[in-house]
């Protein structure tokens, strides 16, 4: 009844508001009861019931890039941020820089990203001093 009250208009005669609403949700009743395409109307869907479903996500479709280069984008970041490793960028980077005298500022930055990560692992692979994270930073993502 109070879901009913709600729907008056014209608070002089109540009684017309209530039966027309009345009438209203009966025929929505029927419909949603006998014709199986619709949705009831109620209670709403939830908001987590696709990704909970497997259906896939509302908005935006995240990507996962899986090939190599982004593997090796995403490793350079990571030991760019350890202190650990901040010698052995700059051995790296002085490195690349005398083999690649005549090469572009540009360009040599790009090449010591690219091979950093595989020049760790191999220059401390048989290092019996480093550390426990410095070694599993230097093996790479798994």
């Amino acid at each position: 009844m109070g879901v009913l009250k709600k729907c008056v208009r014209n608070h002089a005669r109540p009684e017309g508001s209530i039966a027309s609403a009345y009438g209203t949700v009966e025929v929505i009743e029927f419909c949603v009861n006998f014709i199986d395409d619709l949705k009831p109307i109620g209670v709403p869907e939830s908001w987590y019931e696709g990704r909970l479903n497997e259906k896939g996500t509302l908005g935006k479709k995240s990507h996962v890039c899986t090939d190599d280069d982004s593997f090796k984008k995403a490793h350079y970041a990571v030991l760019q941020q350890s202190s650990l490793v901040d010698p052995y960028i700059e051995e790296h980077n002085n490195i690349v820089t005398s083999e690649f005298l005549e090469k572009s500022e540009t360009w040599i930055t790009r090449q010591h990203i690219d091979t950093f990560g595989s020049w760790l692992r191999r220059y401390l692979m048989h290092n019996m001093d480093i550390g426990e994270q410095m070694f599993l930073l230097s093996r790479g993502p798994s």
